[in-house]
C-alpha cells in the first residue's frame, strides 16, 4: 500500500493550479499548491478504415483525460457527470505512433484535499482533433478507472469510424 501512495502523490510543487473552468478556459490560483499527476500514456489503435481516412484528411487524434473523484462527507458538489470532486483535464494529441502521453499534469492541493480516496478517478476520451472537419469522426471505447491503474502504464484504446461497420454479424 505505501509503494500506491508513493505512485499517487508523484510530487508537489508550489505554482499554479487550475482551480477552475470558466467559459472553456482554465483560470490560476497562485496561491494554491499542486500536485503533479503519475505520468501515464494512451495507445491509440486505429482501424484500418479510420486511419486511411484520417491521414487523407491530415486529421490528428486528441486524448482527453478527466480527472476526479468521490468527496470527503460535506466537500462535494454536484458536477454531473463528473463525480463531487473535480480535479480538472489535460488534452494530449497523439504523436507519430499513435501515443499521448500525459506527463505534466497538474492538480490543485486544494481539490486534492477534498478527496475521500486519493486513488481518484481518471476517464480517457478519444476524438478527433477537428483541424478537418469541426464533427468528431471516431468511435472509441472510453476507458474509466483509478489513477493507480494508469500510472506508469500505456492503455490501449482502440477506435473506428462513427458508423463503421466492424465485420461482425448482427
Amino acid at each position: 500500500m505505501q509503494t500506491l501512495a508513493l505512485v499517487i502523490v508523484s510530487g508537489l510543487i508550489a505554482g499554479c493550479s487550475i482551480s477552475r473552468v470558466q467559459g472553456g478556459k482554465a483560470t490560476c490560483d497562485a496561491n494554491d499548491k499542486t500536485f503533479v499527476v503519475p505520468e501515464f500514456s494512451i495507445a491509440v489503435r486505429l482501424s484500418e478504415t479510420a486511419q486511411k481516412k484520417l491521414q487523407a484528411m491530415h486529421e490528428s487524434v486528441l486524448v482527453i483525460a478527466y480527472l476526479d473523484g468521490d468527496p470527503l462527507p460535506g466537500k462535494g458538489k454536484d458536477n454531473s457527470p463528473m463525480r463531487g470532486v473535480v480535479l480538472g483535464n489535460d488534452e494530449k494529441l497523439v504523436d507519430i505512433h499513435n501515443v499521448a502521453t500525459f506527463s505534466d499534469t497538474k492538480i490543485s492541493q486544494s481539490n486534492w484535499n477534498d478527496l475521500s480516496s486519493k486513488d481518484y478517478y481518471v476517464t480517457i476520451n478519444v476524438v478527433s482533433a477537428g483541424k478537418s472537419s469541426k464533427d468528431n469522426l471516431l468511435d472509441c471505447a472510453d476507458p474509466i478507472d483509478r489513477i493507480s491503474s494508469f500510472a506508469g502504464k500505456s492503455t490501449q484504446v482502440s477506435c473506428r469510424l462513427i458508423g463503421e461497420h466492424d465485420g461482425l454479424s448482427q
